[in-house]
């Protein structure tokens, strides 16, 4: 073989080793953990935050459960002053039935489970962040949410 020729062929065999190796990565970069279609139900919620039941909302990080969608709603006033509203469905797995999403006072973190006479239980192992972002766990997509508006001291929650 001329030295041109063998030139050729380790640059040939060098091209298909890297796409080889690039395919293999990115097959295993995939997320395997789907996250799956979470329900969502009617909500229309309305909240006097001049109640005194509400007024613990107009202080940031602040949070109440409501009834409404699936598994009811999660309404948090979050830390930048931003108003989010979730279904209480885990982004993993939706339809177990401690799929359930908890507000987690000390880490400051939402989690999935069911408290317990014994503490709490945990479902899947994810938790997400205020604004329903995953933080970890299996889960890899965000929250469900519902639609939030305020209107002086009025909090609608609605889809």
């Amino acid at each position: 073989m001329a030295e041109s020729q063998v030139r050729d062929f380790i640059d040939m065999r060098n091209n298909f080793f890297l796409a080889a190796c690039l395919l293999l990565f990115l097959g295993n970069c995939r997320n395997n953990n789907v996250t799956e279609a979470i329900p969502t139900g009617p909500v229309n919620v309305t909240l006097d935050l001049n109640l005194l039941d509400n007024q613990h909302l107009m202080v940031p990080g602040s949070f109440t459960y409501a009834e409404g969608g699936v598994k009811g709603v999660l309404i948090i006033h979050d830390y930048d002053d931003t108003w989010h509203a979730f279904e209480r469905t885990c982004a993993w797995q939706p339809l177990n039935a401690c799929s359930r999403i908890w507000v987690d006072t000390q880490a400051i973190q939402l989690k999935c489970g069911t408290p317990g006479s014994g503490g709490f239980e945990t479902c899947c192992e994810s938790r997400y962040m205020f604004n329903g972002l995953p933080l970890k766990g299996p889960a890899g997509g965000s929250l469900a949410r519902y639609n939030v508006s305020r209107s002086g001291n009025l909090l609608l929650i609605y889809n």
